[in-house]
């Protein structure tokens, strides 16, 4: 596999399964099924170390996969591989099902406010225990009447009103992101009626 290429998670394992070499693997991923597709892959250990592996065989066991890599033929032989993350090259990925993104794919969307204004760019989307969030950075000509800090926008409807995957813009309600915007541009007006 190149060395070059990103990779992506494809499921963390578990503990061993029986005495023939397989290991329990929660998948991270939509489909169920994508087990039967994996071929070559990653194995990043919890010491960080990185090692390709072959899968020789793989099940289906309820939610979980049974994975047996090749030349790993007894639990003894994977005790290092527990908690380890099974990773494929990032052009492997599946699309994502119709109406779901992937996360990291919105990064450097553009952020357009409901009449049509372009008014900055999503630098992330972070992952909080709540909600997702869009990192959100306004354009110079904006920070005026938004913020001049970066904000982050909740992924519930009242904020993000829609996405537009092929024209690789989130549209957001204005006045929801104004109100989360750090500064209170209503005092900046008063100080400037008061001088």
């Amino acid at each position: 596999m190149p060395e070059s290429e990103a990779y992506i998670t494809v499921c963390q394992l578990m503990r061993t399964h029986g005495v023939k070499g397989y290991i329990k693997a929660m998948p991270l991923t939509h489909d169920l099924d994508r087990h039967e597709s994996l071929e070559k892959v990653r194995l990043k250990k919890t010491n960080g170390e990185e090692i390709d592996l072959e899968i020789e065989d793989s099940k289906l066991a309820n939610t979980l996969w049974l994975l047996k890599f090749k030349g790993y033929d007894t639990p003894e032989s994977l005790v290092h591989f527990v908690n380890g993350d099974v990773m494929i090259p990032e052009s492997e990925r599946l699309p994502a099902p119709e109406g779901e993104y992937y996360i990291d794919d919105l990064e450097g969307f553009r952020v357009h406010t409901q009449d049509g204004r372009d008014i900055g760019e999503v630098l992330e989307v972070q992952e909080l225990p709540t909600v997702n969030a869009f990192n959100i950075r306004f354009d110079d000509a904006f920070k005026s009447e938004f913020s001049a800090k970066d904000v982050l926008a909740p992924w519930i409807h009242d904020c993000v009103l829609s996405i537009d995957e092929d024209g690789g813009f989130i549209v957001c309600d204005s006045d929801y992101l104004r109100a989360l915007c750090p500064e209170d541009h209503s005092s900046e007006a008063r100080d400037d009626g008061e001088a």
